[in-house]
């Protein structure tokens, strides 16, 4: 297939998120941290996508590095997609050595946290996009702080977070990043700790008791709200690399109420966040996305 086929551009659809172009024209390097009950799905997903963005024409499609320091309990089994064979083992590695058999791969998994990973002098060693699937503020602020830095390439955050039913995936841009690389007239796309800056605030207690059973965790997180929040998220990702845009840059979900509602990429839909889009979210440089 073409390569400007798998851009699939279509101009006049308003406030449309223009994919940076670069990013179709090499390996995207993947930063996935947290292989847990968003982060073990999302990594099966990510391995189909890689099959279908080649599929449709990219070069190289992913290459995923996963960051996680915890291993495997039994409260994880049946909840999380690990088995009583997996207790005791780095969720990173059985869940990357599994994907690189399955699908012939060449994944790598790092069992320690993010902000351990080395970077290179002023060399920014993040990805171009990066997936957190964190359930603790604490470790939100850490990556917020290393993918704001001045020296970040990181070109996407996609964050997920979920509660006992409620739950969200949000898409944005680190502004550093943006601000060197834009390809569009389009606003930046906020990230979540724009969109809800509580999770910056320290002086919220993170609630990160470990669960000991399977019962106690299913008290603090339904059974499906993790399938339903990383199909979403993923379904973002596809929608970026298959057709190069996006409308809506994230989604709200309720499984009590039956109801999901989408975050469209629209300065007035940020307001309700209580986000202002300034100046300062604006790109140095302007160019023409080509097709």
């Amino acid at each position: 297939m073409p390569h400007t086929r798998f851009i699939g551009l279509q101009p006049g659809r308003g406030m449309d998120h223009l994919i940076d172009a670069e990013l179709l024209n090499r390996r995207v390097q993947l930063h996935l941290i947290g292989v847990g009950g968003n982060g073990a799905q999302m990594a099966a997903c990510l391995a189909r996508l890689d099959i279908a963005m080649r599929a449709l024409g990219h070069p190289c499609g992913l290459h995923v590095k996963a960051f996680d320091p915890d291993r495997v309990s039994e409260a994880n089994v049946g909840r999380q997609l690990y088995s009583r064979a997996d207790v005791g083992r780095f969720k990173s590695l059985v869940t990357i050595n599994r994907l690189n058999q399955f699908y012939a791969l060449d994944w790598d998994a790092y069992p320690f946290h993010y902000e351990d990973y080395p970077r290179s002098g002023h060399r920014g060693l993040d990805g171009d996009v990066v997936v957190s699937c964190v359930d603790t503020r604490g470790a939100r602020r850490a990556i917020h702080a290393r993918l704001f830095d001045a020296y970040s390439n990181c070109r996407y955050w996609l964050d997920l977070g979920n509660q006992e039913t409620t739950a969200n995936c949000i898409l944005g841009q680190p502004l550093h990043a943006y601000r060197r690389k834009s390809g569009n007239d389009a606003p930046r796309l906020p990230c979540v700790t724009e969109l809800f800056p509580e999770l910056l605030d320290r002086s919220i207690a993170d609630d990160n008791r470990p669960s000991c059973s399977v019962s106690m965790s299913l008290a603090a997180q339904g059974l499906f709200i993790n399938d339903v929040v990383v199909r979403f998220a993923s379904h973002l990702l596809y929608e970026l690399f298959s057709k190069g845009r996006v409308a809506q840059h994230g989604v709200l979900i309720n499984l009590d109420s039956k109801r999901c509602g989408p975050i469209d990429v629209d300065p007035l839909a940020w307001r309700r966040f209580g986000y202002e889009a300034t100046v300062a979210d604006e790109a140095v440089e302007r160019r023409p996305v080509s097709a």
